[in-house]
């Protein structure tokens, strides 16, 4: 009977939010390849919603959402080995996993790169639609959509930046994170002086995330942009705001906003989690939040080459890992135990009539929430629900174990770390591993310290050129 209810209640919200997107149909269909204009030469609503197409194409990039900074998580992290060394290209990969990035490293440049343009586009739309440089008809209908889509680009990239750029947020000295972040870019680039910006402490970085992702959360509620399948909504502003909190200690928050997701009701587990990880274009899956959309002709998926098993791919697992996972746990079922090889296959090449099919990049999906919740609420200083901790917690084993599963007897002292071995069974070889060991202080890959200097990416050549202010990581 409730699992009727939380349906008829779903089917409300759907139509809801399709009542919502009818009067947006006509700026949807521009078409992603149509002429982005030059940074200063925006003129229409048109011309707002075409350089926030050309920002959401920079976030698909594979330097960026696209997957490459989730293999260098995993090269630093220990859930994974490497495969393939001939797939550790020199000025690039083998550095990273090496710990001895230099600034002329190219795949470190081209993430930086990727990571502003996409930030400046962003800038472009908030600019123009703040300073009111557009004044056709259609503006005051679609302004606080466009703006709310901007500013979660705007904090994604930045997110995704400040994490390999910077030492990790000490998460144990909340407020007093005065180490060395990024640029936080607010301005768009053809103003005079705006590529000339200092480093900002890692807590004005995490400061500026949250305050853009909670901009952006409320302009999209206001105009019922609540879920989307392919771009920005409130709740996809709301799951990264989670994210940024739990990652910055805000356990307080970082459940709350958790929460919210859960019970929005807009979103469930997927019965199948492998389902998740094979969606494809337009394809959607009731668990995922965000995620990056890849087609034939426009697909930027990079983590099919570093794990495919038809790709020769570069990680491979190992024991440890795979013998964390019950004998029924459907999850084990995305590593593949051959002889002593443990291949990974949460993203294995997806081939129809022979022809190889892209993969979207699942960004945020129901599953980390559900993990959030539930240790910000167990940890001391956090939102303290136990209820909720074990709600989530069992959530994720039943779906893990299916018919399989028989609830569980944890005592409250020991669920802590049950949830932080459900976490890295769930979230394994999603980029996740390794900020998870810097949140928690625990040694990275091969014993190195979760706050030495090795790890952290050196600033690109060209913009220690180029940025009069820039200052080198050591």
């Amino acid at each position: 009977m409730k699992k009727s209810i939380i349906k008829s209640k779903k089917i409300v919200v759907y139509l809801f939010v399709i009542i919502a997107f009818t009067s947006c149909e006509k700026l949807l269909e521009i078409d992603l390849n149509d002429r982005i204009p030059n940074d200063s030469a925006i003129t229409s609503t048109r011309d707002l919603q075409l350089v926030l197409n050309g920002a959401y194409d920079g976030l698909q990039s594979g330097s960026l959402l696209g997957g490459n900074p989730v293999i260098y998580a995993e090269l630093l992290a220990d859930d994974a080995i490497i495969g393939n060394e001939q797939k550790l290209n020199r000025f690039g990969k083998y550095e990273i996993y090496s710990m001895t990035t230099s600034p002329q490293i190219t795949e470190i440049a081209s993430f930086w790169s990727a990571a502003y343009s996409a930030i400046n586009r962003a800038n472009n739309v908030i600019y123009a639609i703040d300073n009111n440089l557009v004044d056709d008809s259609d503006f005051e209908l679609y302004k606080d959509k466009l703006k709310g889509e901007a500013l979660f680009i705007r904090a994604a990239a930045h997110f995704e930046l400040v994490r390999f750029f910077a030492k990790a947020y000490d998460v144990d000295n909340k407020g007093n994170n005065t180490q060395l972040g990024i640029p936080y870019r607010l301005l768009p680039s053809f103003l005079p002086d705006s590529l000339n910006a200092p480093r900002e402490t890692v807590e004005v970085v995490y400061a500026n995330i949250i305050s853009d992702l909670t901009e952006s959360k409320t302009l999209l509620e206001s105009v019922g942009v609540m879920i989307s399948n392919s771009s920005a909504s409130a709740m996809s502003s709301t799951a990264l705001l989670a994210r940024v909190c739990f990652f910055s200690g805000d356990y307080f928050l970082a459940a709350q906003y958790a929460d919210e997701v859960i019970e929005s009701t807009y979103y469930e587990l997927s019965e199948d989690v492998t389902e998740v990880f094979s969606l494809s274009g337009n394809e959607s899956n009731p668990e995922v939040i965000f995620q990056i959309v890849n087609i034939e002709t426009d697909n930027s998926n990079s983590l099919i080459d570093a794990y495919s098993r038809s790709k020769n791919p570069l990680f491979q697992t190992n024991s440890t890992l795979y013998n964390m996972y019950s004998a029924n746990d459907q999850r084990r079922n995305l590593i593949t135990k051959y002889f002593v090889v443990y291949y990974v296959k949460k993203y294995d090449e997806s081939l129809l009539d022979g022809t190889s099919q892209p993969l979207n990049r699942i960004y945020i999906r129901l599953a980390e929430m559900h993990l959030i919740r539930a240790e910000s609420n167990l940890i001391p200083g956090g939102a303290g629900n136990s209820i909720d901790a074990f709600d989530s917690y069992n959530a994720l084993r039943m779906r893990a174990f299916g018919d399989n599963y028989s609830p569980e007897t944890v005592a409250l002292d020991d669920l802590l770390d049950s949830v932080r071995n459900e976490r890295r069974r769930e979230l394994c070889f999603e980029g996740d591993r390794y900020h998870n060991l810097k949140r928690l202080k625990l040694p990275l890959r091969d014993g190195v310290q979760w706050n030495a200097d090795a790890p952290i990416f050196k600033i690109p050549a060209d913009e220690m050129s180029g940025n009069n202010l820039m200052e080198q990581n050591p």
